[in-house]
């Protein structure tokens, strides 16, 4: 554990380190945002913990105006708010995400240390985990999930244009979680909890209650998982009966453990029914891409991991079966999935032959030891998962590298078996590999600079920092009472030539911010939080076009319920046709740039 402890250590500084920097660097009188990677997100999150600063348990969905219960609950953003009245969100959110990345460091080596297993294996085992990637160092953008045509290559045209998941999918990996959203960080560190129990209560009742309240936790924050882990818990259980060593008292301690989501889960379905707005969000479509793209993405661990499966094939012809069957699966997957789909890969039956072959895998797999046959089973049911036939299927890569990353690190240091023991010459291999495998998260941490340098989140229509101008209408926003629905113009991205080089915004897209930071409602907000948001977002440009006719701007006001509007000023963007809205009400906040008009 004192590697871990120092390997935790070390990785929440690298990870908070941007964050520090972009925050010492704060233009005079401008605001930090606090992120610089997927900032319309960040600022659902800061919706919510204002209202937890306000004193609400329940909250409301800030990114509309539809008539809504206000009944969401969840628990991580309740308790980061507590601590925001103190400290204010970004520095709230990032003290989370550096502690939570410390934890998930132990957490892991304590679930790595379940296996049987050597120290070298370990510590490989836990390196892959927390820096591991595939390929996308190779095909590196800093935005967007497509290929841009000037940057095509073989690896991007073998996956149709598309890039490997290593680039752009943060949930999937462990660092680009650490580095950008710490609910995804205290999600895995729920997970790993969840985990860890479910292997001890094969012997005593008393990791029991820990996994019952991290599992119900995990249920409340980030419910996506809570379906990849029963899943994995169902192959491991066939794996453990494929040897005969599945005992029930041990599954129903394990059932129990699974009982502590039914509370969360319970509500969860009640919002659902009671709150429209809750249910247009959880329509929202989050499609997987094709299975390609992840598996290159995890592709030098797949790789170690199915090489060191087959090393023993010599002493059981199992495992040689094991070996070759993972293989072909792999390679299966890649080829069926290289064109991509619009919606759903597969239906149901077609996910659920998917999902049977999975089982089929891990009976194959299996060895005596439980840590291993739990890992093995989370990684063979991870490349089905996603494409689970519902709406939210690519949430279901939830921390896919940690199962790869494990069985490549076991794999790596099998291969080292017979191999000269100077371990001079050991040491090296290993820091050579973990160098490859680390390039797609060393590319993510020099990505936030940046981000940072040139003042644009990765969304291309979101700063980084917020100007004078804006800070001080988030201020007067803030200091009112009652409600607030505020406007603002979309975003508008500053032209490029390059379509993977992006300026800051030529108009920011404020709309998130004001939700986020100013505690206002904003009905254009949120790509997912607002229904219908591209007919709204429409409808919210036309009021500052100037060709807009008043009478279509003051309708859409009235519609959209409009108190407040942030108005960019004509002669500050004269690239744009913008209106002067000063007769729509009083100013009183005047910026060069913005001013806040009250109707």
């Amino acid at each position: 554990m004192f590697f871990a402890r120092w390997l935790g250590l070390i990785v929440a500084i690298f990870a908070l380190l941007p964050a520090w920097l972009a925050w010492q660097s704060t233009p005079n009188g401008g605001l930090y945002l606090g992120a610089q990677t997927a900032v319309d997100d960040h600022m659902v999150y800061a919706a919510w913990m204002k209202q937890a600063v306000e004193g609400r348990f329940f909250f409301e969905n800030r990114f509309t105006t539809a008539p809504q219960p206000g009944l969401t609950v969840h628990l991580y953003f309740w308790f980061l708010g507590q601590i925001a009245r103190i400290t204010g969100i970004a520095a709230a959110s990032n003290l989370a995400r550096g502690i939570g990345t410390y934890c998930l460091v132990i957490l892991l080596a304590k679930f790595i240390l379940r296996l049987r297993t050597n120290v070298f294996a370990a510590k490989l085992a836990l390196g892959f985990a927390v820096v591991g990637g595939g390929l996308g160092f190779l095909a590196w953008q800093n935005f967007g999930v497509a290929a841009t045509p000037d940057r095509s290559s073989v690896l991007t045209t073998f996956l149709a244009g598309r890039l490997p998941a290593d680039v752009w999918q943060t949930e999937g990996f462990v660092f680009p979680s650490m580095l950008g959203n710490g609910l995804f960080v205290a999600s895995l560190c729920l997970l790993i909890i969840t985990a860890i129990a479910v292997l001890d209560a094969r012997h005593s009742w008393r990791p029991v209650l820990p996994g019952m309240v991290a599992f119900g936790v995990l249920m409340n924050i980030h419910s996506y998982d809570v379906l990849l882990w029963t899943l994995v818990l169902v192959a491991f259980a066939v794996a453990q009966l494929s040897i005969r060593r599945l005992e029930m008292a041990w599954v129903g301690r394990v059932v129990v453990i699974g009982l502590g989501a039914v509370p969360a889960a319970a509500w969860f379905l009640h919002v659902l029914r009671a709150d429209p707005v809750f249910q247009a969000r959880a329509a929202t479509p989050t499609f997987s891409p094709p299975l390609a793209g992840l598996i290159v993405g995890l592709l030098p661990l797949v790789a170690l991991a199915i090489a060191g499966i087959s090393v023993g094939a010599g002493r059981s012809r199992r495992r040689l079966v094991a070996s070759i069957a993972i293989t072909l699966a792999v390679v299966g997957l890649v080829v069926a999935s290289r064109i991509p789909v619009e919606g759903y890969w597969v239906g149901p039956l077609g996910w659920g032959a998917l999902y049977v072959a999975s089982l089929a895998l891990v009976t194959l797999l299996a060895r005596e030891d439980t840590g291993w046959n739990l890992v093995m089973s989370w990684a063979v049911v991870g490349l089905s998962a996603p494409v689970f036939p519902a709406l939210f299927q690519r949430k279901l890569t939830m921390g896919i590298a940690i199962p790869w990353a494990i069985l490549a690190g076991v794999g790596m240091a099998t291969l080292m078996v017979n191999r000269p023991r100077e371990r001079s010459a050991r040491n090296l291999a290993a820091a050579l590999v973990l160098i490859v495998i680390g390039a797609t998260s060393l590319r993510w941490f020099f990505r936030e600079f940046t981000l940072i340098q040139t003042n644009v989140a990765n969304t291309t229509v979101h700063p980084v920092y917020l100007s004078r101008d804006v800070a001080q209408i988030i201020r007067h926003l803030t200091g009112l009472t009652g409600r607030k629905v505020t406007l603002a113009m979309p975003g508008v991205p500053y032209p490029s030539d390059n379509p993977d080089v992006f300026a800051s915004p030529y108009l920011p897209d404020l709309n998130p911010v004001l939700a986020g930071w100013a505690g206002a409602v904003a009905p254009a907000g949120h790509w997912s939080e607002t229904p219908n948001y591209a007919a709204i977002r429409g409808q919210a440009s036309r009021v500052f076009l100037r060709a807009t006719p008043a009478t279509e701007r003051t309708a859409i006001l009235e519609h959209l319920g409009v108190q407040y509007l942030v108005a960019p000023v004509p002669s500050a963007f004269p690239q744009l046709p913008l209106a002067d809205l000063t007769r729509l009400g009083r100013v009183i906040v005047s910026g060069q740039q913005f001013i806040l008009i009250e109707r």
